[in-house]
């Protein structure tokens, strides 16, 4: 097995999106011996799309991990930006960035990506009833065509981390043919390595490679993308070769899948923390005496060693400690049953009076035990939890609209925006898209909106590891484990690499032997 590190702690992210004419990257490279193969993989995706591929939506994750959906910038595995559909980027005014597109790019369909077709794209993305948490009318003014080949983004106020928006797959591309019926279509109108053929609903997509991709002709012909939710089903099905990649693996399935010749395994560190959400807008987690009792119930070490078997690691609040914008010297709760009691006195709180039903959804492999530990870490407290599992589509309008009392979820804090400030805005803010703590603080949201502007990297991440140590002391949520996944591929797969985001997977370099 090998274990893979956050690449260099995505230590710096190598961010200079302040500076004119920023682009990287060989993405426009062609692949060698391309197009040769006729080899196909079947790749387990853990994520099904539920709102019929609507790109506002996390639909956009998984139709990018297809090899389908490209955005304008890739977000590289070290954490800088490199050129996709766009090849240069600059801030041209305080309040407007110019993109200028890769020529020679068509849609599936034959069509030709010009900026009238990008900036009818990304309209269509902000006109949308419940905008994408990372590029939506609060930050964005609007978006237009230069010229042929150049768009021009204009934003509300000075945002330095707009190419961050622009890497992340909601802002990906497509052709204006997909945007003509009440549903989305996505058959024929990306501009990315495999083609869309054949989609049985919640089950499964059948891909043909791209012959005209602008990147090269893909090394694979063909792919299947499975829905396969639970993770056990995943990890079987690697076992058997009836899939050729399989990411978010269960680890206790790691011992076993070691065991097998014909798998690789790894694990790699991600930007993502688990936690218990508590909705702060109700009884009793509006009070936070009750939130930090509740804190100090948990037993986050014990939640590592058992339930992740040291794969994850104790969380120390919302990010990483090893991260630049994580608070200096901070460390993870340690359980106080006493200290817990002392609170909750001190709330004018009976525990035996505290009854949450806490969410636990399915698709994440061990959330079914960590719920059950947590039931038994909070009896020892005197707090009845009554634990109900079942799909994230089913708890998300719940929760979003603030009908309930506790959530397990996984958060990546950089999958919206490429830097912490597009999490804490859409998380931890009054109005913000993703708040599903209900948490609202006048002061958070001034900072959060300081941040946004600010080009000073070291100012910037300053601001973060403040509200970091805040949202932990204030037990605004439960944070429970740093993540790593785990993911195994059949030994015959080459050149794959697992982003630490998520973003892509089914690549044009992927290849079996």
């Amino acid at each position: 097995m090998t274990r893979l590190r956050l690449a260099g702690g995505l230590a710096v992210l190598a961010l200079t999106a302040s500076a004119c004419g920023m682009s990287g990257g060989d993405a426009g490279q062609t692949n060698e011996g391309e197009g040769t193969g006729n080899g196909h993989v079947a790749y387990a995706e853990f994520y099904p799309p539920i709102a019929a591929w609507a790109l506002e939506t996390d639909d956009s994750f998984t139709l990018a991990r297809t090899g389908c959906l490209e955005p304008l910038v890739q977000y590289e595995s070290d954490g800088s930006l490199g050129e996709k559909l766009a090849t240069t980027w600059e801030q041209v005014e305080p309040t407007a960035w110019e993109f200028q597109l890769r020529e020679g790019v068509q849609f599936q369909d034959g069509t030709p990506m010009d900026a009238e077709a990008v900036a009818g794209a990304l309209t269509h993305l902000l006109e949308r009833k419940t905008p994408a948490r990372s590029f939506n009318s609060d930050v964005v003014a609007g978006v237009e065509a230069v010229d042929e080949t150049a768009i021009r983004i204009r934003t509300k106020q000075p945002d330095v981390l707009l190419p961050y928006r622009m890497a992340t797959p909601n802002t990906g591309i497509l052709a204006p043919k997909a945007y003509e019926g009440k549903q989305l279509d996505v058959k024929g109108t990306c501009t990315g390595p495999f083609e869309i053929v054949e989609e049985i609903p919640q089950q499964s997509l059948s891909l043909e490679r791209n012959e005209d991709y602008w990147g090269g002709t893909p090394a694979l012909a063909t792919a299947e993308v499975r829905y396969i939710v639970d993770g056990a089903v995943r990890a079987t099905q690697l076992q058997t070769g009836e899939v050729d990649i399989a990411p978010v693996l269960p680890v206790v399935s790691m011992a076993e899948l070691e065991g097998n010749d014909d798998v690789e395994v790894s694990t790699v560190e991600m930007p993502r923390t688990t936690a218990m959400m508590l909705n702060n807008s109700r009884p009793p987690f509006d009070d936070p005496l009750v939130r930090q009792a509740i804190q100090k119930a948990i037993d986050t070490e014990a939640i590592s060693g058992s339930i992740y078997e040291g794969v994850m690691t104790p969380a120390t609040g919302p990010f990483s400690p090893e991260l630049p914008w994580a608070p200096e010297g901070a460390a993870p709760v340690s359980r106080d049953l006493d200290e817990a009691r002392r609170l909750l006195d001190e709330a004018g709180v009976d525990p035996s009076t505290l009854s949450i039903e806490l969410l636990a959804y399915n698709s994440r492999p061990e959330f079914g035990d960590l719920a059950t530990v947590i039931q038994d870490q909070l009896g020892e407290l005197g707090v009845e939890v009554k634990v109900k599992s079942g799909e994230y589509a089913s708890f998300e309008p719940d929760v979003l609209a603030g009908d309930y009392d506790a959530f397990l979820l996984s958060r990546g804090y950089l999958i919206d925006l490429g830097d912490p400030a597009g999490y804490l805005a859409a998380d931890y803010t009054c109005k913000g898209s993703y708040n599903l703590a209900h948490y609202c603080d006048a002061e958070t949201d001034a900072s959060i909106n300081q941040a946004l502007q600010e080009e000073d990297q070291d100012a910037r991440f300053q601001t973060y590891a403040e509200l970091a140590e805040r949202l932990q002391s204030e037990a605004v949520n439960v944070f429970l484990v740093h993540e790593s996944a785990v993911v195994g591929t059949t030994a015959r797969v080459e050149n794959f690499e697992q982003h630490p985001l998520n973003f892509y997977a089914l690549t044009s370099e992927l290849t079996v032997s």
